[in-house]
């Protein structure tokens, strides 16, 4: 089914650039949010829409903020809190569109787009739904001496910025395969190795270099005590629902990790939750062909049940 390229504005004026996957009818909305430092094509996140299409699902995917077509100050800085802000404005264009009741609406996120996704919904209570697809759980180093030097190598990047210097940028995944500053575990070395090595393109618009500054940014960007008022934004008790979808093998964000978070989801009751465990899947293919129909099946089924027990039908 077709697509259409969109443009939006944040609050503050940036023209942030994607695509709306319409359903034929009017009916509820997702906002799909990429992972880290990814554009829109990646993680099989296109076909995830194109699926969700068919079952009467409108969805917005966009390339975040300072990521591939979408505009921004500093190409490739990544900051966290600016990218849940930029959640919510998604959703407020997401609401406009003529296939969208804007009732239904909420937010898919896949990886470092799931934690924003969660943490938006947070303090946004016009997200009904809120899918996290293997939601990053914490913001850590592999060692205490990699975060030392690297904020030390922040602090003196920022020093050079204010004296009027270029932003300094570091590689996602260097030439080893590996973190550039010892950031996260897990990530799937290998496959990103053979691409660089080969000198292939990952997806168009993806750029492997995000700046320094991102990293002192996620350093002091700890959101996951916030995901235990998830549902008081709501005025109505249980008016927002929670689906956690965790990779039975993710060596990015650990599954136990992840079930935690979901235990502690929620403020007194107030929002409706349920998990999905993929068997067999990765971090990086839980939205790919072999798991997605399972995914979609799990989605479609969260947002009806929702919706029903809200007295709303899709």
């Amino acid at each position: 089914m077709p697509y259409y390229e969109t443009q939006f504005r944040t609050i503050d004026g940036t023209e942030l650039h994607g695509r709306v996957y319409p359903a034929p009818g009017r009916g509820p909305g997702l906002v799909m949010c990429p992972g880290f430092n990814a554009v829109l094509t990646m993680l099989n996140l296109p076909e995830c829409a194109t699926r969700l299409q068919t079952h009467g699902i409108t969805t917005l995917l966009y390339d975040p903020r300072n990521i591939g077509s979408s505009g921004g100050r500093l190409r490739n800085d990544i900051d966290p809190a600016q990218a849940v802000g930029d959640i919510s404005d998604a959703v407020t264009h997401l609401m406009t569109l003529h296939s969208v009741d804007p009732k239904r609406v909420g937010i898919l996120g896949i990886s470092f787009g799931a934690t924003a996704a969660v943490t938006a919904a947070t303090a946004d209570a016009r997200a009904r739904f809120t899918i996290a697809v293997a939601p990053l759980t914490d913001s850590n180093f592999i060692s205490l001496a990699h975060r030392r030097k690297t904020l030390r190598l922040c602090m003196k990047d920022r020093e050079s910025q204010v004296l009027g210097n270029m932003p300094h940028t570091v590689p996602v995944i260097n030439q080893h395969g590996e973190s550039e500053v010892g950031f996260g575990r897990g990530i799937e070395m290998e496959k990103y190795r053979a691409l660089l090595r080969d000198g292939r393109e990952i997806a168009p618009g993806f750029v492997n270099r995000v700046t320094l500054m991102t990293y002192y940014k996620l350093a002091l960007w700890t959101p996951w005590p916030l995901w235990r008022l998830f549902g008081l934004a709501s005025l109505d008790s249980a008016a927002q629902a929670a689906l956690f979808v965790i990779p039975e093998n993710d060596q990015m964000s650990l599954p136990e990790a992840q079930r935690r978070c979901f235990d502690e989801l929620g403020y007194e009751g107030r929002c409706k939750k349920k998990i999905l465990t993929v068997a067999g899947a990765g971090h990086e293919e839980v939205l790919g062909d072999m798991y997605l129909p399972e995914v979609i099946q799990n989605v479609v089924d969260f947002m009806q049940d929702t919706a029903a027990s809200d007295s709303r039908s899709f």
